[in-house]
C-alpha cells in the first residue's frame, strides 16, 4: 500500500510497504498426496489429484503465474514412500472447486516419460505461499 502527504506548504512524501494477504485454510495436501518427506510413488503418465482447501472458494485463479511446476529432484533411497491409491482419468491437467466439501482439486497430468525418476511438485498460489509434494515415478 502506498501513503502520499502534504502539507500547506507544499512539501509532499510518498512511503510504500509491501503486504501479503495470506489465505487462512491451508492445510497441507490432502489425500491421496502424503505430505513431508515422504516420495509419493505413482505410474508416470497417470492423472493426479492434488486436493487441498484454502478455507474456502477463491475462484479458479487462484495459482501465481506458471504454477504448478514440477522439477527434477534426486530420488532418496532413505525416505519412505507410499503408493498414490487414487489416480483418475486426466486429457489434461485441470483445476476445479466442490464446494461441498471445500476442497480444490488440481489434476495432475504427468508425463510416462518421468519413469524411474523423481519429481518435486511446486504449488505457488497468489498469495505468494508456496506448498510442494515430492513424487517417485515408476513405469
Amino acid at each position: 500500500y502506498t501513503v502520499q502527504a502534504a502539507d500547506v506548504a507544499g512539501n509532499t512524501s510518498s512511503v510504500t510497504h509491501r503486504y501479503n494477504v495470506y489465505w487462512p485454510g491451508w492445510s497441507n495436501f490432502y489425500q491421496p498426496i502424503d505430505n513431508g518427506n515422504v516420495l509419493n510413488v505413482a505410474k508416470a503418465g497417470s492423472g493426479i489429484p492434488i486436493k487441498f482447501s484454502l478455507g474456502g472458494d477463491y475462484g479458479l485463479g487462484i495459482f501465481a503465474a506458471g504454477y504448478p511446476q514440477s522439477l527434477v529432484m534426486k530420488c532418496d533411497s532413505k525416505e519412505p514412500t507410499d503408493v498414490i491409491e487414487e489416480t483418475v482419468t486426466a486429457g489434461n491437467s485441470s483445476l476445479t472447486y466442490d464446494p461441498l466439501s471445500g476442497l480444490y482439486t488440481y489434476v495432475w497430468k504427468t508425463d510416462k516419460t518421468w519413469a524411474n525418476s523423481c519429481r518435486m511438485l511446486t504449488v505457488k498460489l497468489i498469495d505468494n505461499t508456496v506448498h510442494t509434494a515430492q513424487f517417485q515415478f515408476t513405469k
